[in-house]
């Protein structure tokens, strides 16, 4: 069970903090090796892999490289995970985002949390998940492709996908409401500049034209915000094709023979041969005289 455990701003450096912890199941080694695996499948590049913290950076991606995106995935952040001990079988892990962000919204906070559950259910992948579905070849190592038949061997994550929705869906309503806020704004002034003209008699009168300019351009920005908001909840709408994906078609299933029944054991050459002596002999066929 995760808990939030507080959130603070940096305005010196635009960067904005976000603190949660879970606990895992495992011993301290094993899940910083897994929980690696897991932020490198999310893209962070590794820096620290120490036995108690797990640090990793990942870049600015999309609209985020000019800090224009209204998904709080596409900026650059940094993840520290520290692990402690917490009894013999299980590690609270203590996930600490900085994300260069002026600031969060409480969905924005929340969409770091779905990430980190993310990671957090990666990390808890069974070994039985590493068993080639094709040949039953079991994997060794991290390896996304069975060795033996080429299946694909990677294991996604429904949390993957919700993390995927949600982010899309919360950028979308962030799009949302930035085109009520302009077409609020646009209509105030295009209303403001209407009542002007209606009062004063004078169809172009003084700051008229700036007023009509000013509220066009807040109309525009606000079919621009529209846009961006269409075009995210169209791609959460629909789910991205592997790029990795094999072309050719998946092998078949293992087909395990049907057991059939053992065969009839064959008798030893001694009884045979007892059973030979103990039959009934023919007096006409032997020539022997009856008793």
């Amino acid at each position: 069970m995760s808990e939030v455990l507080f959130s603070a701003d940096s305005n010196p450096y635009h960067m904005t903090e976000h603190y949660l912890r879970r606990v895992l199941v495992g011993d301290r080694e094993s899940v910083s090796n897994r929980l690696t695996a897991a932020m490198e499948r999310l893209g962070y590049d590794i820096l620290d892999d120490e036995e108690s913290v797990v640090r990793g950076r990942r870049e600015a991606r999309g609209w985020g490289t000019s800090y224009s995106s209204a998904d709080v995935l596409d900026y650059p952040m940094t993840l520290i995970v520290k692990l402690k001990p917490q009894g013999d079988h299980a590690t609270r892990a203590t996930f600490d985002y900085v994300v260069k962000h002026p600031s969060l919204s409480k969905g924005e906070k929340e969409i770091l949390t779905r990430e980190a559950e993310a990671i957090s259910a990666l990390a808890m992948v069974r070994s039985i998940d590493k068993i080639c579905s094709a040949c039953g070849t079991e994997s060794t190592d991290d390896s996304r492709f069975c060795r033996r038949c080429g299946t694909k061997m990677s294991v996604e994550s429904s949390e993957l996908e919700v993390l995927r929705m949600s982010a899309e869906i919360r950028a979308g309503h962030t799009s949302v409401v930035s085109t009520f806020i302009a077409s609020a704004a646009a209509f105030g002034v295009t209303g403001a500049a209407l009542l002007t003209m209606l009062m004063s008699g004078v169809v172009f009168g003084k700051g008229i034209g700036t007023l009509l300019i000013i509220g066009l351009a807040l109309q525009f920005l606000s079919v621009i915000f529209v846009g961006f908001g269409w075009n995210r909840v169209t791609r959460s709408l629909k789910r991205p094709k592997a790029p990795d994906e094999l072309s050719a078609e998946p092998a078949p299933p293992l087909l395990f023979p049907i057991a059939s029944q053992p065969p009839t054991p064959v008798g030893s050459v001694t009884e045979r041969t007892t059973n030979l002596l103990s039959v009934e002999r023919d007096p006409a066929k032997t020539g022997e005289f009856p008793s």
